[in-house]
């Protein structure tokens, strides 16, 4: 999976946050749940939201803290997205 399939996860995670007032954890849920390939690709959190509809905004924060997360917790079968 590249920088732009991942942009547009990290889009339809963001759509599915706005519509729960919850972009922030919804932005952590995508950090968990691609981690290991953001990780694994050398790809930054920032040039995945530049990629993104989100540019230019914090949510590279969000992204990683998710990412830290990734290693306690695991996402519920509903965002299996």
């Amino acid at each position: 999976m590249g920088i732009n399939d991942l942009a547009k996860k990290l889009d339809l995670f963001y759509q599915i946050g706005k519509e729960r007032k919850e972009c922030n954890a919804l932005i952590q849920c995508f950090g968990i749940k691609y981690a290991d390939i953001i990780m694994s690709a050398g790809i930054k959190p920032e040039e995945i939201v530049e990629k993104s509809s989100l540019k230019g905004t914090t949510y590279a924060t969000e992204l990683r803290k998710g990412m830290k997360l990734s290693k306690y917790v695991y996402l519920k079968e509903e965002f299996k997205l």
